[in-house]
């Protein structure tokens, strides 16, 4: 048992997971706040933010432990492809192109966040509420993960620990989170029209972009918390206002193509209006704005259909129920029966 643990504790550093619990359960806690004002939706989210369903936001991170399929779903190594403007767009077309173990290997999230989205959609003209706030709460999770840099790069943690210093460590200090959070706030943008799958690979590819400064902000803080932050707040926080305006404009999408139903509490004076307007960034907004499918203004999901990232388009059904604690440096606790899997996964160079 000690020489387990005592793996696992060596294990950690490089099985880290974006944002830590602290910052999946912070930006949850904001997602619906670049919505208009007055909208009802936004009403309805802010009205139902609980702990538990900031907590839910965490659960993709936990199934980690339990289902060997999840841990591609986080991330995109879009760099894998040169130049990266060139990798597929369509999953097939990444299999055509890399071969279907590589094609997954390389990280689904563009398509994970598409799969997601029809759950909510199909939530929406439901009406079932709590799944609603289920499917919603999931949903961020790899929407807010495809923000993190080191999730949109093969070099996912340079420096020796970048990534837990920089998603985790820096982020549990509730100064510096709640300073991000302040921060990002200047940066929501405009929410418009979503398309899940396109609006992530554009948010990936200004993420790669980002890896070299972040990875010089780290060499000058020579391991220090407060100089790290110091270095990357403003980069964060610009990216973590992004994320807010595309998860509200997800959010938006989704109940309009849902056919914008009424919701309990939904007051008599609030909007009801349609996103008609594309999404403008003001973090780090892509040239030529965020994209949509080739003919579609809004996106071709079908609601009623969950695809699957290793056969497909990059989701899976599902994940887990379990897999521990956010404990230290905002991860997941290994139990000690999944120590070899955390060794496969290191072996992989899964370090997200």
């Amino acid at each position: 048992m000690f020489r387990s643990s005592l793996l696992v504790a060596l294990l950690l550093p490089s099985l880290s997971f974006a944002w830590g619990f602290a910052g999946h359960r912070r930006l949850a806690s904001l997602m619906q706040d670049a919505l208009p004002a007055d909208h009802c939706l936004r009403t309805w989210f802010a009205a139902r933010q609980t702990t538990g369903l900031q907590d839910h936001a965490c659960d993709p991170d936990r199934w980690r432990g339990t289902d060997t399929a999840e841990w591609p779903r986080h991330f995109l190594e879009i760099d894998q492809v040169t130049p990266v403007t060139n990798y597929p767009r369509e999953f097939p077309a990444v299999i055509a192109m890399l071969g279907d173990r590589t094609a997954t290997s390389n990280g689904t999230v563009p398509w994970r966040v598409e799969e997601k989205y029809g759950v909510l959609v199909q939530a929406f003209r439901a009406k079932n509420e709590a799944a609603i706030l289920d499917a919603a709460f999931v949903l961020s999770h790899y929407v807010f993960d495809s923000f993190s840099v080191l999730h949109d790069t093969r070099n996912s943690d340079p420096n020796n620990g970048l990534h837990a210093r920089w998603e985790s460590d820096m982020l549990n200090v509730t100064g510096n989170l709640n300073g991000i959070t302040t921060l990002a706030a200047s940066y929501y943008g405009t929410p418009g029209r979503a398309d899940p799958r396109y609006n992530t690979f554009d948010v990936v590819l200004a993420g790669n972009a980002l890896v070299d400064p972040l990875v010089q902000a780290d060499l000058t803080a020579n391991g220090s918390i407060a100089t790290l932050y110091s270095g990357t707040k403003d980069l964060t926080a610009r990216r973590w206002g992004d994320g807010v305006t595309v998860m509200s404009s997800i959010l938006w999408t989704a109940w309009t193509q849902a056919g914008s139903p009424e919701l309990t509490g939904f007051a008599g004076s609030c909007a009801r209006t349609a996103p008609e307007v594309e999404i403008v960034l003001r973090g780090y907004p892509p040239v030529g704005g965020l994209l949509h499918a080739p003919d579609a203004g809004v996106p071709l999901v079908d609601a009623g259909v969950e695809l699957d990232a290793g056969t497909a388009a990059g989701g899976g059904a599902g994940g887990g129920d379990g897999g521990g604690e956010p404990v230290g440096c905002g991860c997941a606790v290994l139990p000690a029966d999944l120590v070899m899997f955390g060794l496969f996964a290191l072996a992989a160079r899964r370090r997200r």
